[in-house]
């Protein structure tokens, strides 16, 4: 067998001339062989091709930004109410110590003192306590507030002693109830008590009234919550009201007693006086 196209001499194996590469055995197509060829083409079309579930470049970035803003709104959720809670705490503080100083009455102050870990002093450190309230000793917050441009402690604790020394009252007086407004808290109408009597627990009394106590009244023989609040009279005049709540020692009302402020005084201490009075009689 020769090259038809150079004339080498090739033998019947050869497929392509060893010196000019021309075919020389053509590959022979029957049915069969196509066949074959395309049940493989076919084979290979139905292979389902490589997909992927990432958007574009535009959907990440708008997924990311949607996920940091989810992070950021709890994290500041978060924030929001570890402060809350602190503020709770911070605020209750000050009745919590009263209610301390209150479970020791009749006690040596001197021992309150060392048990409570809580040094009294003989005077405030605001002017306008010293010369406006009554007191032997007194604890009081490190933190102040304004009221009608008056700086006050947040809260105080006067410590009324007998002359054994020994812890007569507790008075817890909150200045931040009036923070917001001196006349105390804006009602729609006068209160009227005169529904409840002895029996009637002091807890649903000051549920009803739904308002903070101004001061609070520790004494080996009653509890006296005041409040201060004012409303508007038929011919469109402020009243402001001290009223005085009072308590016997197993937590039933005894009596109460309103007092027109004519003019406002934050620590008017003539409700105070109305209240011992009826106390002894």
């Amino acid at each position: 067998m020769k090259c038809p196209k150079c004339g080498t001499a090739a033998s019947k194996e050869d497929k392509i001339c060893r010196n000019c590469g021309t075919v020389l055995k053509k590959e022979k197509k029957g049915f069969l062989t196509l066949f074959k060829r395309q049940k493989k083409d076919q084979a290979a079309s139905n292979v389902p091709r490589l997909t992927t579930t990432a958007g574009s470049d535009a959907d990440v970035g708008k997924g990311r930004t949607i996920k940091l803003a989810l992070i950021g709104v709890c994290v500041l959720v978060m924030i929001i109410l570890i402060l809350v809670l602190i503020f709770h705490v911070a605020s209750g503080k000050g009745l919590k110590q009263s209610q301390k100083f209150a479970e020791h009455l009749g006690e040596k102050i001197t021992s309150v003192e060392k048990e409570l870990d809580a040094h009294l002093k003989d005077n405030s450190s605001y002017n306008i306590v010293n010369k406006a309230d009554s007191f032997d000793y007194i604890y009081e917050s490190e933190d102040d507030v304004s009221i009608d441009d008056i700086t006050f402690p947040e809260w105080t604790i006067g410590i009324i002693k007998t002359d054994s020394e020994k812890i007569e009252q507790v008075i817890f007086t909150d200045y931040r109830v009036l923070k917001k407004d001196s006349r105390g808290i804006k009602q729609d109408r006068r209160f009227d008590l005169s529904r409840y009597d002895r029996k009637t627990k002091i807890s649903t009394v000051t549920d009803d009234l739904d308002m903070d106590p101004f001061r609070i009244v520790y004494d080996l023989n009653y509890t006296r919550y005041e409040y201060r609040y004012y409303y508007k009279l038929d011919n469109g005049d402020i009243q402001a009201v001290c009223l005085t709540v009072t308590s016997d020692l197993n937590d039933k009302y005894i009596f109460s007693a309103s007092e027109d402020i004519f003019p406002f005084f934050v620590t008017d201490s003539a409700p105070n006086a109305r209240a011992d009075q009826l106390l002894q009689n």
